[in-house]
């Protein structure tokens, strides 16, 4: 089996978890050589809870044992996306254009790793525009992003002084 081990996961669950007519958001393992931890993220449009998760995770803990991906022991932890998520795909970025992101790289353009700002553009060949806070407009390949996460804005929800 060729790919990562986040591909190797994405393609076992992903029928799994559209069987329930959730849609797989991503896959995160983070292994350590005695315990590793498995993130899988899903999402719906009427939202997810905590049922919702324990049953996706009781589903895929038999067929992630069975398959043996992960060789050391690990958690599986099953949650949504939350207001902050981690935007995997080109297309998940797309959808988000014009909102605040953080970006880690992971090869450092204009000597920094680590950015914020917003995700202003994304161009049919992968290349993303940020308008970071420090340095005004970066563009950057989306391969090149180890992790990008949503900013949650709260400023529209704030409760006004009475």
């Amino acid at each position: 089996m060729a790919g990562t081990i986040e591909d190797r996961i994405t393609a076992l669950v992903q029928p799994l978890i559209e069987s329930m007519d959730v849609t797989l958001w991503g896959v995160r393992y983070r292994g350590g050589r005695d315990h590793a931890k498995l993130q899988i993220f899903i999402d719906r449009p009427q939202g997810v809870d905590v049922d919702l998760c324990g049953d996706v995770t009781a589903m895929l803990s038999p067929a992630l044992d069975a398959s043996d991906i992960i060789v050391p022991s690990y958690t599986l932890e099953v949650s949504s996306p939350g207001m902050d998520r981690i935007l995997f795909t080109k297309e998940q970025a797309a959808a988000y254009v014009g909102q605040q992101v953080r970006a880690e790289l992971k090869i450092p353009v204009q000597g920094r790793r680590k950015l914020s700002g917003v995700l202003s553009a994304l161009a049919e060949d992968g290349t993303l525009t940020l308008e970071d806070k420090q340095s005004g407009a970066i563009k950057l390949a989306f391969e090149n992003v180890a992790l990008m996460r949503l900013v949650p804005d709260f400023s529209s929800n704030r409760k006004q002084p009475q």
